[in-house]
């Protein structure tokens, strides 16, 4: 793995991660990590890729892991989009996009850009599996118009995140994960929402969407009706027994073999280069 890095075109420095396959790549995939986490939490998922030919590029988002900018907080949510595209001008060749969370619901922001030729998210955040009472909805609009930048808890229950007992431990201990979220980021949050699920029909890239039949953390109701609802050829996976973190559960190597699959076939669907 290797790592450098790139600059946000508002000058924010993004940390950027590199796995090489043993041979020449057949392909690139742009991985993208959920809220609060890194992608170094995410080797193993790049090693199943690169086995498989792939080269695989990943990014910390602002504000997460090493990359630059306040933990949470976000000015516009099309900065995060901005960070994907100053990792894609580092890749020569179409790709196929990895977002797992809030890292699905980026990708799948970023499918306007049109230069992917497959996208794959797990959990993707299309809604929460918990609304918010009015009154902190009104809070939060408030607050994100005064002071924007102001931090609050996330009020993610870590336990929630995977039935591996060692994998919410480790996630717990790691000091690049954090546990807060600006005004400003939870009103980005829920216009980004609004605005890629109003989106749906007119995505025309094939989409490969998991989630766990178990997760209380995003909605698997507001997951299942995104993918009714969008507009190119959809595989739906539902993970029994497993929380929101797919990639991370026992089950994990079986959903990578499946995902690694489906990119194979969408691979070779692709026109040959000129």
């Amino acid at each position: 793995m290797e790592r450098f890095s790139v600059r946000s075109p508002d000058g924010t420095n993004i940390a950027c991660y590199r796995w090489e396959p043993a041979e020449g790549p057949k392909a690139e995939v742009l991985l993208v990590h959920g809220l609060a986490e890194h992608a170094g939490r995410y080797g193993h998922v790049a090693a199943a890729l690169t086995r498989a030919g792939y080269r695989v590029f990943g990014l910390d988002l602002r504000g997460h892991g090493h990359s630059g900018g306040k933990r949470g907080h976000v000015r516009c949510w099309e900065d995060y989009v901005d960070d994907l595209r100053a990792v894609v001008r580092e890749i020569d060749a179409p790709y196929a996009l990895l977002g797992h969370s809030m890292g699905g619901l980026v990708v799948l922001d970023h499918l306007r850009d049109g230069e992917a030729w497959a996208v794959v998210t797990s959990a993707p955040l299309l809604g929460v599996a918990l609304e918010a009472p009015r009154w902190k909805l009104a809070t939060a609009n408030f607050l994100s118009g005064w002071w924007p930048s102001l931090s609050l808890g996330n009020e993610i229950d870590t336990n929630l995140i995977c039935t591996d007992r060692t994998v919410v431990d480790e996630y717990v201990a790691d000091p690049l994960i954090y546990s807060t979220i600006t005004a400003r980021w939870y009103t980005e949050l829920l216009e980004a929402i609004s605005r890629v699920n109003r989106a749906a029909p007119t995505y025309d890239i094939p989409l490969f969407c998991a989630w766990g039949k178990r997760d209380r953390l995003v909605s698997t109701e507001a997951t299942e009706d995104f993918c009714k609802r969008y507009g190119a050829p959809v595989h739906t996976m539902g993970c029994d027994g497993c929380f929101h973190e797919i990639l991370n559960e026992p089950a994990k190597y079986e959903i990578l073999d499946q995902i690694v699959a489906w990119l194979d076939a969408r691979l070779a669907e692709q026109p040959a280069p000129a």
